[in-house]
This record gives structure tokens, C-alpha cells and sequence, in this order.
């Protein structure tokens, strides 16, 4: 597809759809790319949020003012009242000029010193090194913890005496005496492509979701912490073409099937110094059986009157799971729990439909709850402390997709889990001992629910795929107290577009399994009428595309295509997704993206063969995944028969580009499963792109996640085999291309896209 540009010709057609008729005063408003992308018309309220205090409906948060202070609020949330903890008009910085902007705090356990961060700079996905401070709350003195000028200081945290604070800096773990201010190292080899102590590589943030790497023992005695070797593993480099001379930035970043970064727990006296390192057979040994330590922490004290640390080591493919406990006086180790799985387990929660640990321990001392999908489905268990199994704690063909504690004096555990339907999200206090579970969440749709500590309110933030997100302050009774943001003033700009509400249906899946999907049509949608269709896929394990809950920008776009362009969006959740239990989710286990691709291609053709779409105007389009899902479909099986017009924005376009820990977990190592790897790359099918299919590639050129080199490789391929596409690159621009005037440049490409190939309308412009 080659597109000719011209801007006034652009403009025309951009305005074409709002001024081809004089629309009376009363008609419904018009979607725009102007209101969408480059104004706050569809910007709705949220929640403050906060920490819950010890008791009551009481939330802690920081709230600025225009003179640059922070400080710290407490909103009685029944009665609307507020209170200032600490006013951040006093908190001067000692050590530096102006204020301190609380950006993170916590107060010590006897409430005397609270602990401030501020002037934070971001590392990957957040701003987790930055500088701070401890604040005597009775005098109103600000110390510094350390300083500035040796760098950058992450995770500070008080002992529990509040007598230390211990931080990690330029990969080495310290420790300062709150009551000389002295510093000390507690470990000393740190070092860049070397030794990380107390916090981690890139691969171990991006997939485990771990960051902060080091822990207090309850008695103040001990830190235990993660130590990673990663001088084994191989630098990426992504060179900035914004600059006069290219600049490089270069990080360590295991491939599908390279060497990983060695692993172990170390436990330091703080006192002495002295360090003793478990032996878990992951530093340096131990092979592909014993890879990975994805979780550490300390366990409540146990028979002997102490506490253990407690570890969860994985495999390399992440199907077999030991919870160690290690003796940080004798540094023995021992396996309480060892849980194995014909496909995969899940302790990374960032990216599937889970969203709660594998382990929490009560607060009684003497038990944890464990989260399996032994029985089929993700499941709460009830051990004591020492691994014998107690019960089941939930049960039935659903998932618990988050488990909010349990309220020991009553005996009940709060979970969120699928049990209404797997497009919907709902609330249930379940008892402990077992039963039946209680639904505490009503209406139809998507409840994320956060509870106080004591179990006595929640505060609910519900939506539907209508319906943007409401916060409501419950009693866990189910008593109303107060609506905390009803986000009237975003319902009313709505209503005056009277957009309609998206369809859900099902479709079948490649091999005739009903998979959840949603259709978005016009206002004056005509059934007998054959329209373009466009399928939107993300598909990657554990996700869902297709739920009953507000998707703000994106589906408002997808409604602007069907509303100016009269083009069906269609959403299908194929066979890999979550939400559906175990085995609907690991269907595509060793063999990732083909039974993805044929049920988006089954989807498109059930669509196509319905009266009101158009089977030869059809076209998919992704993100990351979604992006490689939609290359696969174009190319692979009967694709090209299928679509137009596909998009990749961001794609993974050969597994043997992306990292270990994610890869891996579904197709094993390239040196194991090798045709996996080969049959679920969208490089391999290049030669099958027709004639007749239109291909739009899209890239940022600093995503340091999916590395532009998978765009580059398909390029290659589809260059090798001579055909032609579109290919967009957004200099500096990393996985979520944003920033600027990015977004709207890139949603108006694409809708210049579907618009010409799909719809049917000619455009001329120069770009």
C-alpha cells in the first residue's frame, strides 16, 4: 500500500465527516482525532488513593500546593474531613535548595521518624532512585540519609527499632546509624555488567516485577537480599539518532536462551558485617533445574522462637517451584513446599489476569496461603507455617484473580475473582475454615476493590465498557457511605456523543471453542448492510482484550473509526487468554502463536461470513503482542486469504529477539524446542504477505522492552522475499510511543490507514 499525501488535502478529509452536513442542534456530538487525541475532553477524575490508616476509613495521602510544598493529608473518608500529618511547608531540604516534594514515605513502627523521597529519576519502569530523608516527627528536624553527592540512593527502609535506615547505592547495600549519622557498606562488590546487591537486572524488573531487593529481619538483627552476577550475560545497545552524534546506551539483556544472570540470597548481620549466602544451587550451579529465585522474604517466627527467610526458586521453565526456608544463624536451607505443573507457574504478575503473590503469611503466625492452579484453576490454600496443608480455601471453575488478606477475627478471606464471568470482576468474602463464598460487589462489570486493614470498608472503583470508572466508599457489609468521584462531568461529555454500547457475543475459535469477543458498530448500524471490519488483538497468555470495564482512549477510537469511517471494531479473546482457567490458558504452551493466529483468523472468517461485513474488507491490528499477533495472522496459514490490511505497532517479531524469563516460560529454550521458536515467527512466514494485503509496521526506535531489531529482522524478510509495506519509526520513542505530539501523530496514521485501505477512501497528502 503506497499512500500520497498532501496536507490540505489531509485537513479536507480529516473535516470531510464533521462538515459534509449541517447537523442540527440536537444531533449527537462527533467523535474527532483533535478531541481524542489532543484535548482533555474524554479526561475523566480518579480516585486520590492513599494508604489505609491502622483503623477506620481513614487514608493517608501527599497532596501539593503551588509553593512547591507536599505534604502529608489524612481524609476521614465517611466524613469528608481532612487533617494535616505533616506540613510540607517546614520540610527544607538541608542538604539542597527548596523543599522536599514527598514523592514516598513511611513512618517508623513506634511513629517517632518518618522517612521521606524526593528527586527521583526513573530506572526502566519507575522512579525508584532518588535521594531522602529522615524527619524526627516531635522536633521537626530533616536529616539527610546520606550524602548527595556519593549518588543516587533506592529502597531505603528503617529498621524496626527505627535505630537504621538501609539503602542500596550504585549497587551495593549500606547502612547508616541514625544516631551518629555514620554510613557503612555492607557489601562492597558491586559493579556495572558485575555484582548487583539488594536490586536487580533488567530482565528480573521487566518479568518478575522485582525491584526493591532486600529485607529487615523482624528483630533488626539481620538484612537479607538478593546478589546477582550478570557478568555472564551480554550487553543490547540502542544508539539515540536524535543527537548530533549518535549516543549509545547499552544494558545487560538475556535472550531466549542465553546465559542469565546468577542468583542467590545473602543474609548480613548488620552488627558485624558478616555474611552468609544459602546455598539454593543457583549461583554458578544447579543448571536449568534450579534458575531463577523469584520472591524472598521473612517468615513470622517459628517453632524455635526465630525467622527464617523464605525463598521461591524456579526452574528455567518455570514449571517446578520449591519454597526454601534458610536459617540466617546457621545458613542451612530446607524445601517446605515444592509445586510442579505440566505447563507453567505463575509468580510474575504483571502481565496476565492475576494479580495477587504465590505466598502471604498470616498474621496469626502460624499459617500461609498459597495460590495454585493444581485443581484447574488459580486457587487459595491453606498451609501452616512448616508446609503441612491445612485445606482448599476456594473452590469452583473460576479464578481468583486477587486475594485482598484475611480478616482473622472473623475467620474470612476477601478474594476477586472470575466466578460471574470472566469478562467481569467481583469481590467475596469466603470463610476460612470453607464454604460458600458471598459476593459483596453488585451491578454488572469490573470492581477493583481495595479494602482497609481492619476489613470493616472498601473503597470500590466499579466501570462498565459504557461506563467510565465511579469510586464508592462501602462498609464491607455492603453498606453505601459515600461516593467519592462520580465522574458526572465525563458521563454528561458522553451522553452527548451517544455512542452505542459495544456488543458482546462469541465466536468460534479455530477449532470450533467459543471464545469471548465484542463488536463496535455506528449509531445507524444497518445489519443488512456488509461493512469493514477490523479485529483488535493483544492474545498473549493470560490476557484479556474482552471485558465489560471502561477502556478510555483506545475503544473511543475504535468507536470514532466505526461512527467517520463506518468500519466494525471487533475484540476476540483466543485460546491463550486468561479467565478462563488453567487449561484454556496454556492451550498454546510450547507453541506460541499458532493456535493464537488461527483463532483470530476463525474469528475474522465467522465475522466475514455474516451479512453485515464485508469478508474482503477486513483487517487486524496490535501492540506488542498484539502487534506480533497481527503480523502471524497476515502471513501464516489462511491469513492471507483473510486480511487486507494488518498493523504491528511494537511487535515481537522472533522469539529469539525477546528476553529469557518471558519467552521461555512459554516456549522452553530455542536449544529444547527449536520448531516452536521457528513455527510462532512471523519472519518465517514473510513470503506468504500478497500482493493484494496492505502492511503498516510501527516502531520506537528507544523501546528497550520489544527492541526496534525485531522490526528491523521483518523488514529484512519481507525486503528478502520482495514485498512492499509501510514502515513508521518514532525516533526516541520507547515501547509506548508517547510524548509530545506522538500519540496523535501515530493514531492519525493509522487511521489514514484503515481509512484508505478498509474504507475505501483515497487520500492524498504528503508525509
Amino acid at each position: 500500500m503506497r499512500l500520497r499525501f498532501s496536507p490540505l488535502a489531509l485537513l479536507a478529509f480529516l473535516l470531510a465527516p464533521l462538515a459534509a452536513v449541517a447537523q442540527p442542534a440536537d444531533s449527537p456530538k462527533r467523535l474527532t482525532l483533535e478531541t481524542l487525541f489532543a484535548s482533555p475532553e474524554f479526561y475523566g477524575e480518579s480516585f486520590q488513593g492513599g494508604r489505609w490508616a491502622e483503623t477506620g476509613a481513614r487514608l493517608l495521602y501527599v497532596e501539593g500546593d503551588a509553593s512547591g510544598a507536599s505534604s502529608l493529608r489524612e481524609l476521614d473518608l465517611t466524613t469528608d474531613t481532612r487533617r494535616t500529618i505533616l506540613d510540607g511547608s517546614q520540610l527544607v531540604k538541608p542538604d539542597a535548595e527548596g523543599l522536599i516534594e514527598i514523592e514516598d514515605y513511611a513512618t517508623s513502627m513506634d511513629g517517632a521518624k518518618t522517612l521521606l523521597y524526593t528527586d527521583s529519576e526513573r530506572v526502566w519502569r519507575l522512579n525508584t532512585k532518588g535521594y531522602y530523608y529522615v524527619l524526627d516527627n516531635e522536633s521537626g528536624t530533616v536529616t539527610p540519609v546520606a550524602d548527595r553527592s556519593e549518588g543516587f540512593q533506592m529502597f531505603a527502609k528503617f529498621d524496626p527499632a527505627a535505630e537504621h535506615v538501609a539503602f542500596v547505592r550504585d549497587r551495593n547495600l549500606f547502612v547508616v546509624d541514625l544516631a551518629t549519622c555514620t554510613e557503612r557498606a555492607l557489601t562492597d562488590n558491586g559493579s556495572e555488567g558485575g555484582v548487583i546487591n539488594g536490586t536487580f537486572d533488567w530482565v528480573y524488573e521487566e518479568e518478575f516485577g522485582l525491584r526493591d531487593g532486600f529485607r529487615w529481619s523482624p528483630d533488626g538483627r539481620y538484612i537479607a537480599f538478593f546478589q546477582l552476577d550478570e557478568s555472564g550475560t551480554r550487553d543490547f545497545e540502542m544508539l539515540d539518532f536524535t543527537t548530533l552524534y549518535p549516543e549509545s546506551t547499552r544494558f545487560r539483556y538475556p535472550k531466549a536462551g542465553e546465559t542469565n544472570a546468577e542468583i542467590q540470597i545473602g543474609v548480613v548481620e548488620v552488627a558485624t558485617g558478616e555474611t552468609t549466602f544459602f546455598d539454593t544451587d543457583t549461583w554458578f550451579e544447579g543448571g536449568d533445574e534450579t534458575e531463577y529465585i523469584a520472591g524472598m522474604g521473612w517468615t513470622p517466627a517459628l517453632e524455635d522462637g526465630t525467622a527464617d527467610v523464605w525463598m521461591l526458586r524456579l526452574n528455567r521453565d518455570q514449571n517446578h517451584v520449591d519454597l526454601l526456608y534458610g536459617d540466617p544463624a546457621s545458613g542451612d536451607v530446607d524445601t517446605i513446599l515444592t509445586e510442579e505443573n505440566d505447563s507453567y507457574i505463575e509468580v510474575e504478575t504483571g502481565f496476565s489476569d492475576v494479580a495477587t503473590g504465590t505466598i502471604t503469611y498470616l498474621g496469626d503466625g502460624d499459617h500461609f496461603v498459597w495460590r495454585s492452579d493444581r485443581d484447574g484453576y488459580g486457587h487459595l490454600y491453606l498451609y501452616e507455617n512448616d508446609g503441612d496443608f491445612v485445606r482448599q480455601v476456594t473452590t469452583g471453575a473460576w479464578d481468583v484473580t486477587d486475594f485482598h488478606g484475611v480478616d482473622e477475627a472473623a475467620g474470612m478471606a476477601y478474594v476477586t475473582t472470575t466466578a460471574e464471568s470472566p469478562m467481569e470482576r467481583h469481590l467475596y468474602r469466603v470463610p476460612l475454615a470453607g464454604g460458600a463464598p458471598v459476593k459483596l460487589t453488585t451491578g454488572a462489570g469490573w470492581h477493583n476493590v481495595d479494602l482497609s486493614r481492619d476489613f470493616a470498608y472498601m473503597v470500590d472503583t466499579y466501570s462498565t465498557a459504557t461506563t467510565p470508572p465511579t469510586t464508592t466508599l462501602y462498609r464491607t457489609t455492603g453498606e453505601e457511605l459515600a461516593v467519592l468521584v462520580d465522574n458526572a462531568a465525563l458521563i454528561d461529555r458522553l451522553a452527548a456523543y451517544d455512542l452505542p454500547a459495544p456488543e458482546f457475543m462469541t465466536v468460534p475459535a479455530a477449532d470450533g471453542t467459543p471464545l469471548n469477543a465484542y463488536l463496535v458498530t455506528p449509531r445507524d448500524f444497518d445489519p443488512t448492510r456488509a461493512y469493514p471490519l477490523l479485529i483488535h488483538t493483544y492474545g498473549g497468555p493470560g490476557s484479556q482484550e474482552v471485558y465489560d470495564r471502561w477502556a478510555g482512549q483506545e475503544r473511543l477510537w475504535h468507536q470514532y473509526l466505526a461512527e467517520t469511517y463506518g468500519v466494525l471494531v471487533a475484540g476476540v479473546d483466543n485460546r491463550g487468554t486468561g479467565g478462563r482457567g488453567k487449561a484454556f490458558k496454556t492451550l498454546t504452551q510450547n507453541r506460541l502463536g499458532i493456535l493464537e493466529a488461527e483463532d483470530q483468523i476463525a474469528a475474522a472468517q465467522w465475522f466475514g461470513a455474516q451479512d453485515y461485513v464485508d469478508a474482503d474488507r477486513m483487517g487486524i491490528w496490535g501492540w506488542s503482542y498484539g502487534g506480533y499477533l497481527s503480523l502471524l495472522a497476515m502471513t501464516y496459514g489462511e491469513g492471507p486469504e483473510t486480511f487486507r490490511l494488518g498493523i504491528a505497532v511494537a511487535p515481537v517479531t522472533s522469539w529469539r529477539q525477546y528476553d529469557t524469563i518471558y519467552t521461555e516460560r512459554y516456549l522452553s529454550t530455542p536449544q529444547k524446542n527449536a520448531a516452536g521458536y521457528d513455527l510462532g515467527s512471523p519472519t518465517t512466514y514473510a513470503g506468504n504477505l500478497a500482493d493484494d494485503q496492505d502492511l503498516l509496521i510501527v516502531h520506537g526506535d528507544a523501546d528497550d522492552n520489544v527492541h526496534v531489531q525485531n522490526t528491523m529482522a521483518m523488514v529484512d524478510a519481507l525486503q528478502a522475499e520482495g514485498k512492499q509495506f509501510d514502515l513508521m519509526i518514532y525516533p526516541g520513542r520507547n515501547h509506548g510511543i508517547y510524548g509530545g505530539n506522538t500519540r496523535r501523530h501515530l493514531y492519525t496514521l493509522l487511521t489514514e490507514t484503515v481509512a484508505e485501505s478498509l474504507a475505501g477512501m483515497e487520500l492524498t497528502a504528503n508525509r
